[in-house]
C-alpha cells in the first residue's frame, strides 16, 4: 500500500492530513496502522507546521481497529507524522461485511462492494435526494437486495416507474406483482377495500366525519353487521336513519358524504376486497400502482394499507386470526405526499404508527422523498439508515441535519456535491461512521429528451374569412 499522507494533528477520534495522493476524496477510507478511518472533510489551507502555504488537508474521522472480523473503538488519538495508506478492495471488504450482507455499489472510487447489514432494516431507511439525482435506481436497487434475501416488500409507487425498473434490476427467484388502484389496466391485478370489514373509524382514511356522524355510521355497520355489503348499502342504511326525525339532520349530512365517497372511489371499495396478508410473500415485491388515482385516493388508499400491514403483524405476534405471517419491508415512495409532517389526512398518523411500532412487530419502514423538508421530522428521525444523494436546498439540508444523529455537518455540506448516482450512506446499517457509494446501474431504456417540435397550424380561406 503506497502513502496517501501523512497525519498533522490527532484530537480523539478526529485527525487531520496532509494529503499526498490525488485519489485521495470526501469519502474515501483510510488505514493508519491498524485503526482505520474516513475522509469527511477536504480543504485548502496555509499551515505553518507543515512548512508550505496552500497544501491540501483532510479531516478524517478514526472509527476503529479490526479484530477477529469486528470493529473495536479506539482508546487513544493517533500519534502525529503516522503514514496514511490506502486498504485495498478485498481489505475494505472485510471491514464493511457483517454476518449477511447486502450491496447498492461499489465504495466510491474503488470496485469494493459498499456492503450494508440488512439485519437492520427494521430500524427504518430514508432515501433522499433531488429530482434526477438517481433516488428511483438507489431504491430500485435496495428492494432488489432485499427481495433476493426473502423479505417480502411492499411498494407503493406514486408514477408508476417501479415495474420497468425492477424487472430489469431482479433475478428469477424474485416475482413481482403489481396491483393497480381506480383505474384498472390490462395484465394487472386491481388493489380492492372491503367495505364489510370496515369498523366505523376505518372510514376516517377516506373521509373526514364528526362524531355524530361516526355515532350514526356505527348505528348502520351494526344493523348490517353478519353479511358482506357494499357502500350503496350503507348509503341506503342512511335513508333508513333518516326515517328517524332525531336523526334526519345527521342522516343526510352522512349520505352527502357518503355518496361523494363512492363517486370519487369508483372501482376501489368492493364487497370481499384484496386479501392484504396475500400481498405479502417471500420472495416478492408487491408494487401497488396508484400514479392513476387522484391525489386523494392515493393517500386513503397508503392509510389503510399502512394500518391494515401493522394489524396484521400484531395479529401474528398475538396469535390471533387472519396474521400476516412474514416480516416486510413497506416503501413508500414520494413520502412528502403521505408522511408530510402539515399534512391533515390519516396516512401521516399511520405512517407515523409503523415508524414508532413497527420495529416491535418486524415491518421495516423505507421513505422516499425529493422534499425531506416536508416529511414529518417524527418519520425521519425514527429512521436510522440514511441514503443522501445529491440535494441543494438548504431546507431541506437543515431538516436532514435535525432528523439524523449520525450524520454530520460536513456531510450535510457536501450533498451539493454528489454526482448522479452517488450516495452517502450513514446510520445503522453501515459499520462505519458513512460510507459514500457509486450506486449499481439498471440497464432501462430512457426516451430521448429533446424540445418537442410542432407545427404551424394551416388557415384556409373561406369566403374572406379564415379558418384553421
Amino acid at each position: 500500500m503506497n502513502s496517501a499522507g501523512m497525519v498533522v494533528s490527532s484530537d480523539g477520534q478526529e485527525i487531520e492530513i496532509l494529503v499526498k495522493d490525488e485519489g485521495v476524496r470526501v469519502g474515501t477510507i483510510i488505514k493508519i496502522d491498524d485503526s482505520y478511518g474516513i475522509i469527511a472533510h477536504m480543504g485548502y489551507r496555509e499551515d505553518e507546521r507543515i512548512g508550505s502555504k496552500q497544501k491540501l488537508l483532510a479531516k478524517a474521522q478514526i472509527f476503529g481497529r479490526l479484530e477477529d472480523g469486528r470493529l473495536t473503538k479506539v482508546k487513544k488519538p493517533i500519534e502525529p507524522y503516522k503514514d496514511v495508506l490506502l486498504p485495498d478492495d478485498s481489505e475494505l471488504e472485510i471491514l464493511l461485511a457483517s454476518e449477511s450482507n447486502l450491496s447498492l455499489g461499489c465504495v466510491y472510487g474503488t470496485k469494493a462492494r459498499a456492503f450494508l447489514d440488512p439485519a437492520e432494516y427494521d430500524r427504518h431507511m430514508a432515501i433522499l435526494a433531488s429530482t434526477g439525482a438517481g433516488k428511483s435506481y438507489t431504491a430500485a436497487n435496495l428492494i432488489k437486495e432485499f427481495a433476493s434475501l426473502s423479505l417480502p416488500v411492499i411498494l407503493v409507487d406514486t408514477h408508476g416507474e417501479y415495474q420497468k425498473l425492477l424487472s430489469k434490476a431482479v433475478g428469477k427467484e424474485v416475482d413481482i406483482e403489481v396491483y393497480t388502484v381506480k383505474h384498472p389496466r390490462k395484465g394487472y391485478k386491481e388493489l380492492k377495500i372491503p367495505v364489510s370489514e370496515l369498523e366505523t373509524e376505518d372510514f376516517t382514511h377516506f373521509t373526514s366525519l364528526n362524531e355524530t356522524q361516526k355515532s350514526a355510521l356505527s348505528v348502520i355497520l351494526d344493523r348490517l353487521d353478519g353479511s358482506e355489503y357494499t357502500l350503496k348499502e350503507i348509503i341506503e342504511g342512511c335513508n333508513k336513519l333518516g326515517e328517524d326525525a332525531a336523526h334526519e339532520e345527521t342522516a343526510k349530512a352522512l349520505r352527502r358524504r357518503l355518496t361523494s365517497l363512492d363517486r370519487i372511489f369508483k372501482g376501489v371499495f368492493d364487497k370481499y376486497g384484496t386479501d392484504i396478508t396475500a400481498l405479502v410473500k417471500p420472495y416478492q415485491v408487491t408494487i401497488i400502482d396508484v400514479s392513476y388515482a387522484p391525489q386523494g385516493v392515493r393517500q386513503s388508499v397508503v392509510s389503510y394499507i399502512s394500518k391494515e400491514l401493522l394489524q396484521g403483524r400484531i395479529r401474528k405476534e398475538n396469535e390471533m386470526p387472519n396474521p400476516i405471517g412474514y416480516k416486510l419491508l413497506f416503501v413508500v415512495e414520494e413520502a412528502h405526499n403521505y408522511a408530510g409532517s402539515r399534512l391533515p389526512h390519516s396516512c401521516n398518523y399511520q405512517i407515523q404508527r409503523i415508524a414508532s411500532e413497527g420495529r416491535k412487530f418486524g415491518i421495516g419502514l423505507c421513505v422516499i422523498s425529493q422534499k425531506p423538508s416536508k416529511i414529518d421530522e417524527e418519520i425521519l428521525s425514527q429512521c436510522n439508515t440514511g441514503m443522501y444523494m445529491h440535494i441543494t436546498n438548504p431546507n431541506d439540508k437543515e431538516h436532514i441535519k435535525r432528523s439524523f444523529e449520525a450524520i454530520n455537518e460536513e456531510i450535510v455540506r457536501d450533498l451539493d456535491s454528489l454526482d448522479v448516482g452517488e450516495c452517502i450512506i450513514a446510520g445503522a446499517m453501515s459499520r462505519i461512521p458513512f460510507v459514500m457509494c457509486k450506486v449499481d446501474r439498471i440497464r432501462v431504456e430512457k426516451e430521448k429528451k429533446e424540445l418537442p417540435r410542432y407545427e404551424k397550424p394551416k388557415k384556409i380561406e373561406v369566403s374572406g374569412f379564415d379558418y384553421v
